[in-house]
């Protein structure tokens, strides 16, 4: 039975649509974005687009910081081709415990002579 998060309006990536999995993603893309809390409250974060996953994931700085510290760079462009595993979890915001993605400190070798912009590289469908 799907979650009931999933029958609404959701652009982007939330920790019920890895359904309780870990998921070894490819970064395919980051660009700039901007997100519109509930509240009408505007934050700009990177958008990260995965190979093969239908929605991308809004990075909060945890998961920049933890991109950066398994491969070494701030520059998001060094970022693509890049294998990360993500993984649903709860963390505390506002004095509540609410649901998020995060990265696991995993760093992915890349096989000699494999290409890293293959899009059939991709291992998951998150």
């Amino acid at each position: 039975m799907p979650h009931w998060k999933s029958m609404m309006d959701n652009t982007f990536m939330f920790a019920f649509d890895l359904e309780g999995k870990e998921w070894v993603v490819t970064i395919d893309r980051v660009e700039a974005g901007e997100l519109t809390s509930q509240g009408g409250r505007k934050t700009k974060k990177p958008i990260v687009y995965f190979r093969g996953a239908k929605k991308p994931l809004a990075f909060n700085t945890t998961n920049c910081q933890s991109v950066v510290s398994l491969y070494g760079s701030n520059d998001t462009s060094t970022w693509i081709g890049k294998k990360i595993t993500i993984y649903p979890t709860v963390t505390q915001m506002g004095g509540k415990e609410v649901d998020c993605i995060r990265i696991k400190p995993i760093k992915h070798p890349i096989p000699n002579g494999v290409s890293t912009t293959d899009p059939a590289d991709t291992e998951s469908d998150a």
